[in-house]
């Protein structure tokens, strides 16, 4: 069984990033396709052995004027529940990248994985879709040129917690800033269905316990005044130390509201670029 993604390892490869060359009683559905084909994408899928061996597919969209090889920076993103690799498309990265160049902001490339409903943190059955994130994925993008040294981390829904947990092992050295979505912040265990194995499990991975440990990083939270989840986001707000850049905008738990957000949350996103 693979081991999890712990603070030690997490800081030795810096996200594994430095390795050599609504209620959700419904899941997030994955966005329409855009035409990603060509020169603005790349994408691939391996074995996961930190999923159970599960073919695990990547995507890589780049902005206006790049290709495959090129060295850029990069955001990572974390789906939500029953999402998949295609969530760069459904942020409309290739049309909010149009809008970056245009406004001459510094250009990164967009990264998608697929994370199963794992909620993005080490299972008693083995799974660990952070893990798979920082020592899978990780080598996979250094070796299609992209810089890891700092990288921006993405969530949205589910995968809202799954990046505050993982930005909570990486520290805030580690990242250049840290954007979530429409995320929930369950005060028990058994809130959703399959999000913690025990009351034990949630203990350890709670992310409001964790949040003090983003101290010094770039953080930005959108929730829609539609979203299920508002109120919570709303508590956090007051509590919330470091205190976060907080957004509400018109809007609900779906791809209308987080590719519309999308844009202004990329420029955050490019702006504290190192």
């Amino acid at each position: 069984m693979p081991s999890p993604l712990t603070r030690r390892d997490a800081l030795r490869l810096g996200l594994g990033l430095g390795l050599g060359t609504v209620a959700l009683t419904s899941s997030v559905t994955a966005p329409a396709h855009a035409d990603v084909s060509g020169p603005k994408a790349a994408t691939g899928s391996f074995a996961s052995r930190y999923r159970g061996g599960q073919e695990t597919v990547w995507e890589v969209l780049y902005p206006p004027g790049f290709t495959p090889g090129d060295r850029l920076p990069v955001m990572i993103t974390l789906h939500g529940k029953g999402g998949n690799h295609t969530t760069p498309e459904g942020l409309r990265f290739l049309e909010h990248a149009e809008t970056l160049r245009a406004e001459g902001l510094r250009p990164f490339a967009c990264v998608g994985v697929d994370g199963g409903d794992t909620w993005w943190h080490d299972r008693a059955d083995g799974t660990d879709s952070a893990a798979m994130v920082a020592y899978e994925l990780a080598p996979i993008l250094s070796g299609l040129g992209l810089d890891l040294t700092r990288p921006a981390l993405y969530g949205l829904s589910m995968g809202g917690m799954g990046a505050v947990w993982l930005a909570s092992r990486l520290g805030p050295n580690r990242l250049s800033s840290l954007t979530i979505a429409s995320t929930p912040f369950p005060a028990t265990w058994d809130r959703f269905s399959g999000s913690y194995d025990s009351p034990a499990d949630f203990a350890v991975h709670d992310i409001r316990r964790h949040w003090a440990s983003l101290r010094g990083l770039p953080i930005r939270v959108d929730i829609g005044d539609q979203d299920p989840f508002l109120q919570e986001n709303l508590a956090l707000r007051p509590l919330a130390d470091p205190q976060p850049e907080f957004h509400v905008s018109p809007g609900g738990h779906d791809w209308d509201f987080w590719g519309r957000v999308a844009l202004e949350q990329m420029r955050f996103i490019s702006r504290h670029l190192d």
